[in-house]
């Protein structure tokens, strides 16, 4: 879900600290850099399925988890280069966090009148969903039931 609802696709800008050169181009001292990890996150070459939704962009042959390289973790700005955001294991945990609780106390259903989603994203600074509708329902203690 993080790698196709891409929210801040053009990222944080950057400058380069010193003259660079990166596959045959070279990059003068002070240029800013603009990433586009929309291209990095839907790469035809680098994942089975690049324009949907689907896990096994991140199972191996043999079906196990593969952590694909074109992967950009949590769809964070500062992950992408050489350093580790400092912040990638509490975003890490509050969203798997928020998720879980979310998961355990509704029930999210698409109303059957609302007809298929629109995933087209409304540009801006950064993409965000088309306005929807979906029914949250309270889940009865103990129970959990995965559509």
């Amino acid at each position: 879900i993080q790698r196709l609802a891409n929210t801040v696709p053009l990222s944080a800008f950057h400058c380069t600290t010193k003259d660079t050169d990166l596959m045959g181009y070279s990059i003068p001292k002070g240029t800013m850099i603009i990433q586009n990890l929309n291209s990095v996150l839907r790469e035809e070459g680098q994942w089975k399925f690049p324009l949907e939704f689907n896990p096994e962009n991140f199972l191996n042959e043999q079906g196990e988890f593969a952590k694909p390289e074109a992967f950009i973790e949590d769809g964070c700005f500062c992950a992408s280069g050489p350093r580790m955001c400092l912040g990638e294991g509490l975003a890490r945990m509050q969203l798997f966090l928020i998720t879980v609780t979310l998961l355990r106390k509704f029930s999210f259903i698409w109303p059957d009148e609302a007809g298929k989603p629109d995933f087209t994203p409304v540009f801006g600074v950064t993409l965000t969903p088309k306005p929807y509708t979906m029914k949250v329902k309270l889940r009865k203690p103990g129970f959990i039931q995965l559509a």
